[in-house]
């Protein structure tokens, strides 16, 4: 007798086990198998597929990387676990040689000439832009909007073009109070590339619209006195404004990295991010 009842539990369990096999649904949605304990052996890999997958990574682009913010937001990707490649194009590389600088693809161009390097735009998945100047130390009007708005265009059209079926990912480092409307040369140069870089149709383009730059770290070699007023003057002025006044440039290059580390989220495909968000952000408020 206690042999065929064990003869019959066994071939019972065998039974349950081979339908168990044969019938484990992809998604578990049946009330049913779950309470039979049939359910979930697949969904419960993918699970732990997921939970132990490495950090997705993406690849990038940056010019202006040798500029105030450029400088750090290359120190920025290089650290990040989200990046796996960041090409620098520039007229000269950037001094970085700290962790991650073997992610770097640095290549010296002639904007003038960037068309030859469209090839070096293909299959990166963010772009970066933090070249800009001031009108004195461009020299000119025409030369100051040349580096303000034509190059980063030009080079945003070539990334578009260079990857014409993928959802591209764009940052631009504007400026508070851009607006291309504005009469004056620098306000409206930065209102203009913001609206002509967003007629491009990225599937996401983030702006960052940071008030007065101040270095937070390490000085540069060239200071302009209006920085070193705004340097001495940064907490004072950011009190009375409700931090809408002047931003560290390592602060901006932490949010500029934090931003593009989400990739391309649900919503408008053109967010804003002035000088209070970008502080929130850097500091993790």
């Amino acid at each position: 007798m206690v042999a065929r009842v064990s003869l019959w539990v066994v071939t019972w369990v065998g039974v349950m086990v081979a339908v168990s096999c044969a019938h484990i649904p992809e998604t578990c949605d049946d009330a049913q198998l779950k309470g039979l304990g049939f359910c979930g052996v697949k969904e419960r890999g993918a699970l732990m597929t997921t939970e132990h997958s490495s950090t997705p990574t993406m690849s990038a682009f940056i010019i202006g990387g040798t500029g105030m913010v450029g400088r750090k937001l290359v120190a920025e990707l290089s650290q990040s676990d989200h990046f796996s490649r960041i090409v620098t194009l520039g007229r000269r590389v950037v001094a970085y040689d700290g962790p991650g600088k073997e992610k770097l693809d640095q290549h010296v161009v002639d904007f003038g000439k960037i068309e030859e390097h469209k090839a070096l735009l293909e299959n990166l998945d963010v772009g970066f832009n933090t070249l800009g100047t001031t009108r004195a130390d461009a020299g000119s009007d025409e030369q100051f909007i040349k580096i303000d708005h034509d190059i980063p265009l030009h080079v945003a059209r070539l990334f578009k073009e260079a990857n014409p079926s993928k959802p591209l990912h764009f940052c631009l480092l504007s400026s508070s109070g851009a607006s291309a409307s504005s009469s004056l040369l620098y306000p409206k140069t930065k209102g203009l590339i913001e609206q002509h870089i967003s007629e491009l149709g990225f599937a996401k383009l983030s702006i960052f619209q940071p008030g007065i730059l101040v270095y937070d770290g390490e000085k540069r070699e060239k200071t302009r006195f209006a920085e070193s007023i705004a340097v001495s003057l940064h907490k004072p002025l950011n009190f009375l404004t409700g931090g809408r006044a002047a931003s560290g440039v390592t602060s901006v290059a932490k949010a500029i990295r934090m931003v593009a580390e989400k990739g391309i989220t649900p919503g408008s495909p053109v967010d804003f991010y002035d000088n209070k968000s970008i502080g929130k952000l850097a500091s993790g408020n």
